[in-house]
Protein backbone atom coordinates (compact mmCIF):
# COMPACT_ATOMS: atom_id res chain seq x y z
CA UNK A 1 0.00 0.00 0.00
CA UNK A 2 1.07 3.39 -0.81
CA UNK A 3 2.00 5.75 1.99
CA UNK A 4 0.12 8.97 1.56
CA UNK A 5 2.17 12.21 1.03
CA UNK A 6 2.16 14.67 4.04
CA UNK A 7 0.61 17.33 1.99
CA UNK A 8 -2.53 14.77 2.53
CA UNK A 9 -2.15 14.48 6.48
CA UNK A 10 -1.78 17.90 6.78
CA UNK A 11 -4.98 19.02 4.73
CA UNK A 12 -6.52 16.31 6.26
CA UNK A 13 -5.51 17.43 10.27
CA UNK A 14 -6.32 20.73 9.09
CA UNK A 15 -9.83 20.22 7.93
CA UNK A 16 -10.08 18.51 11.11
CA UNK A 17 -9.26 21.33 12.99
CA UNK A 18 -11.42 23.95 11.60
CA UNK A 19 -14.34 21.60 12.07
CA UNK A 20 -13.37 21.47 15.45
CA UNK A 21 -13.08 25.47 15.77
CA UNK A 22 -15.81 26.09 13.86
CA UNK A 23 -18.20 24.07 15.99
CA UNK A 24 -17.10 25.58 18.95
CA UNK A 25 -17.67 28.78 17.85
CA UNK A 26 -21.31 27.67 17.13
CA UNK A 27 -21.67 26.39 20.85
CA UNK A 28 -20.80 29.36 22.12
CA UNK A 29 -22.75 31.17 19.96
CA UNK A 30 -25.40 29.53 21.55
CA UNK A 31 -24.69 29.28 24.81
CA UNK A 32 -23.99 32.80 25.07
CA UNK A 33 -27.55 33.89 23.75
CA UNK A 34 -28.95 31.56 26.51
CA UNK A 35 -26.40 33.00 29.43
CA UNK A 36 -26.64 36.54 27.98
CA UNK A 37 -23.03 37.07 26.18
CA UNK A 38 -22.70 40.94 25.16
CA UNK A 39 -24.12 41.72 21.96
CA UNK A 40 -20.05 42.80 20.79
CA UNK A 41 -19.06 38.93 22.31
CA UNK A 42 -21.82 37.34 20.40
CA UNK A 43 -21.09 39.48 16.99
CA UNK A 44 -17.57 38.24 17.26
CA UNK A 45 -18.52 34.41 17.63
CA UNK A 46 -20.57 35.06 14.14
CA UNK A 47 -17.75 36.56 12.40
CA UNK A 48 -15.38 33.98 13.55
CA UNK A 49 -18.17 31.06 12.46
CA UNK A 50 -18.11 32.91 9.23
CA UNK A 51 -14.40 32.91 8.63
CA UNK A 52 -13.83 29.33 9.96
CA UNK A 53 -16.40 27.98 8.15
CA UNK A 54 -14.98 29.63 5.03
CA UNK A 55 -11.56 28.11 5.67
CA UNK A 56 -13.18 24.72 6.09
CA UNK A 57 -15.05 24.84 2.82
CA UNK A 58 -12.07 25.84 0.88
CA UNK A 59 -10.02 23.40 2.75
CA UNK A 60 -12.54 20.60 1.86
CA UNK A 61 -12.57 21.26 -1.11
CA UNK A 62 -8.59 21.23 -1.60
CA UNK A 63 -8.96 18.01 0.09
CA UNK A 64 -11.42 17.02 -2.60
CA UNK A 65 -8.94 17.93 -5.20
CA UNK A 66 -6.13 15.96 -3.49
CA UNK A 67 -7.98 12.82 -3.41
CA UNK A 68 -8.89 12.88 -6.52
CA UNK A 69 -5.66 13.23 -7.96
CA UNK A 70 -4.10 10.72 -5.26
CA UNK A 71 -7.15 8.34 -6.75
CA UNK A 72 -6.22 9.10 -10.09
CA UNK A 73 -2.37 8.50 -9.69
CA UNK A 74 -1.93 6.02 -7.44
CA UNK A 75 -4.98 3.32 -6.48
CA UNK A 76 -3.33 0.48 -7.02
CA UNK A 77 -5.68 -1.48 -5.26
CA UNK A 78 -9.66 -2.00 -4.77
CA UNK A 79 -8.57 -0.91 -1.13
CA UNK A 80 -6.92 2.10 -1.83
CA UNK A 81 -9.50 3.02 -3.99
CA UNK A 82 -12.36 2.85 -1.39
CA UNK A 83 -10.05 4.64 0.97
CA UNK A 84 -10.28 7.45 -1.57
CA UNK A 85 -13.62 7.61 -2.49
CA UNK A 86 -14.22 7.50 0.89
CA UNK A 87 -12.20 10.53 1.88
CA UNK A 88 -13.61 12.76 -0.64
CA UNK A 89 -16.99 11.92 0.25
CA UNK A 90 -16.34 13.09 4.33
CA UNK A 91 -14.78 15.99 2.51
CA UNK A 92 -17.43 16.60 0.50
CA UNK A 93 -20.04 16.61 3.67
CA UNK A 94 -17.63 18.50 5.46
CA UNK A 95 -17.18 21.39 3.32
CA UNK A 96 -21.26 21.65 2.36
CA UNK A 97 -20.99 21.40 6.06
CA UNK A 98 -18.85 24.68 6.36
CA UNK A 99 -20.20 26.76 3.30
CA UNK A 100 -23.26 25.83 5.53
CA UNK A 101 -22.81 27.02 8.74
CA UNK A 102 -20.66 30.16 7.13
CA UNK A 103 -23.99 31.24 5.63
CA UNK A 104 -26.18 30.68 8.25
CA UNK A 105 -23.67 32.49 10.88
CA UNK A 106 -23.51 35.36 7.92
CA UNK A 107 -27.75 35.57 8.03
CA UNK A 108 -27.76 36.15 11.28
CA UNK A 109 -25.09 38.90 11.51
CA UNK A 110 -26.73 41.02 8.76
CA UNK A 111 -30.32 40.26 10.29
CA UNK A 112 -28.49 41.20 14.27
CA UNK A 113 -26.45 44.50 12.72
CA UNK A 114 -27.69 44.93 9.47
CA UNK A 115 -26.16 45.93 6.42
CA UNK A 116 -23.69 48.65 7.52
Amino acid sequence: MNNKPIIALLIKRTVSFFFAICILAFFLYGIGTDQGFMDATQSNLLRLSVIFGLFLGVGSLYGVILNCVLLVQGANTARETRHYVGDIGVYIVIGLLGFAMAAVAAFILVVVEGNG
